[in-house]
């Protein structure tokens, strides 16, 4: 990169992170103003005539409930009016948590949870195993059957000349995978757990904003995550040591016959860490649902099953599997996550070559590369 390059990048980025802090300051005390207080949103009891009291929170708090009060607080109330917001938010995101758990865990014999002694671990412990279980699910389940649709089903109309990945090359993506599952799943871990006290702008309940203020901020937090996908990814290749270190690994798939969807979390844990941080570090700058986030979080490894299967549908401005197929074969290209507008920015785009058709029959990249 020239200095003039490098100049006029920068220059860039400090415009598009100033925009999005002005946004965020109106959305936070603008629309964000009408913020309700947590023990308001809903009446736990009934006030005579059985019409709701949000003002009369009188229900005493059963003697289980006490007791976590008294436990995470050092205090023992009667009931939720006595609470306060943090209290209240970190109660009810670690019932949620349970319940999650409870989801995860009936999938593991019981033998084996007396024998780890499961319910003794610690809540993040539990939640760090909650997201492993989910990640080898998602990753294993959704890579199958992603497979046997595009190589099984539909592979003489995707792929006519055969051209498909090797078993040893698509073994290796596995066990790459495999092997940085754990770490992958001590973010989503970290990230509740630093949600439930209370220390980001994460919330727990849909009726704390208006819906135009959690639109607003889902939207802005997208583009504030893709901001920083965009340039985590860059750097990881700019950087002779973020790339030599690191992010080569993932691309020893550099060729169309050696990707497929079991690719796409085949990175160093650290690697893949550090392209999932700006979905973390984003919740202490936006307000976010803290479900919707997760859900976004565990989302992203559907996604990048879909951009490494080397089957190409356009739809401007998604950065879909034909972009990313090219970032593999160049190196300097298509940096994006979900859309192409950072690219488009910053000057990286490449665009297939058959970019601008809006409506055609899916079709490999394979034959895209094969025509150049």
């Amino acid at each position: 990169m020239t200095q003039e390059t490098i100049g006029s990048t920068a220059r860039k980025a400090l415009g598009f992170a100033l925009a999005c802090f002005v946004v965020r300051q109106v959305v936070i005390y603008g629309y964000g103003s009408g913020k309700r207080e947590l023990r308001d949103l809903k009446a736990w009891t009934s006030a005579p005539g059985g019409s709701p009291n949000a003002t009369q929170v009188s229900v005493p708090l059963t003697d289980w409930l006490g007791d976590w009060e008294e436990k995470h607080v050092g205090k023992r109330v009667h009931n939720f009016a006595e609470m306060d917001d943090r209290s209240l938010q970190r109660y009810l995101l670690e019932q949620e948590s349970e319940w999650k758990n409870g989801l995860a865990f009936c999938l593991l014999p019981q033998g084996l949870k007396e024998a780890i002694k499961l319910d003794a671990w610690p809540l993040m412990a539990r939640a760090w195993l909650r997201s492993f279980v989910f990640a080898n699910l998602i990753y294993l389940g959704l890579g199958m059957a992603w497979a046997y649709y595009i190589y099984g089903v539909y592979g003489h109309t995707l792929f006519p000349k055969a051209n498909t990945p090797k078993f040893g090359d698509v073994a290796e993506q596995v066990k790459v995978s495999l092997g940085s599952l754990p770490m992958y799943s001590f973010l989503p871990a970290l990230c509740e757990h630093i949600v439930e006290r209370g220390w980001t702008l994460a919330y727990v309940r849909m009726d704390e904003y208006s819906y135009a203020t959690y639109f607003a901020s889902f939207f802005l937090y997208m583009f504030f995550v893709e901001f920083g996908v965009y340039w985590n990814h860059r750097l990881l290749h700019d950087l002779r040591l973020g790339y030599d270190k690191l992010h080569y690994i993932h691309h020893k798939y550099n060729k169309e016959n050696t990707l497929s969807p079991f690719a796409g979390l085949a990175f160093h844990p650290l690697d893949g860490i550090l392209q999932a941080v700006p979905y973390f570090w984003t919740l202490f700058v936006f307000p976010m649902h803290a479900l919707t986030y997760e859900l976004m979080l565990f989302g992203t490894a559907v996604w990048t099953t879909n951009i490494h299967d080397c089957v190409e549908v356009e739809c401007q401005p998604i950065m879909g599997a034909g972009y990313h197929t090219i970032h593999h074969t160049t190196y300097r290209h298509n940096y994006g996550q979900f859309f192409t507008y950072m690219d488009r920015l910053f000057g990286t785009i490449l665009y297939p070559e058959n970019s601008g058709k809006q409506h055609r029959n899916p079709k490999s990249v394979y034959d895209v590369a094969a025509s150049k």
